[in-house]
């Protein structure tokens, strides 16, 4: 079944506009505060890029206006570079919400290619276990479980 953005109207309910896509529970940091509980242990999850692809032309079609890619680190899944430009061939505005420490020269160049961003709304965002605290140290990282 195919749902549109007329059926939702039709049925009283407002469009979604903005979505999180959470790619990945992978990252290189163990952040005590982390939201997410990722670490270098998590995984990409089960979905391939095909279906990332699908979510993000159903997420236009139903009215999305932006989409931010989330994880874990998003930097660190293998589809990214593919997935910002699909969001922008949908006529999405592009976030991604990053700590900034794996960034490579072909991300920074899609980031730019892509508008990432440079949309309104513009969100940039530094998570405190990367930035120095006032007397130069670093946010320790949460206890390991056992």
């Amino acid at each position: 079944m195919t749902i549109t953005m007329a059926d939702s109207q039709d049925a009283g309910i407002r469009p979604v506009q903005f979505l999180w896509l959470e790619i990945t529970g992978k990252c290189q940091l163990e952040c005590g505060h982390c939201y997410a509980d990722s670490g270098p242990a998590g995984t990409h999850g089960r979905m391939r890029l095909p279906d990332w692809l699908r979510v993000i032309d159903e997420a236009a079609r139903l009215g999305v206006r932006t989409v931010q890619f989330i994880g874990g680190e998003p930097t660190l899944h293998p589809d990214l570079p593919d997935l910002i430009p699909a969001a922008k061939r949908a006529g999405l505005a592009i976030e991604v919400f990053s700590n900034l420490v794996h960034i490579t020269d072909e991300l920074w160049d899609t980031f730019l290619r892509c508008d990432v961003g440079r949309r309104p709304p513009t969100t940039v965002t530094i998570p405190a276990s990367t930035a120095p605290s006032p007397a130069g140290r670093r946010i320790p990282a949460r206890a390991p479980t056992s």
